[in-house]
């Protein structure tokens, strides 16, 4: 089970597989998930990457990630 949160540092939605202590956030915030508000489970680690797409692209008007060069 993957449990699917917000930073509280950038406001990134990330994911983490439930049962660890922390989970670091690419802007460095180090993250307890005891003190996380959960906002989603997912049963396996390519849902909750689904997931996390979605709530990112929510609300920025883009279509998707484009691929580099």
């Amino acid at each position: 089970m993957y449990l699917i949160f917000r930073c509280a540092g950038c406001g990134r939605h990330l994911y983490a597989e439930e049962g660890v202590a922390t989970r670091t956030c690419p802007c460095g915030k180090r993250i307890k998930l005891n003190k996380v508000k959960v906002i989603f489970r997912a049963e396996d680690e390519r849902e909750a990457g689904e997931m996390v797409r979605a709530l990112q692209m929510e609300g920025r008007d883009m279509t998707g990630f484009s691929p580099a060069g």
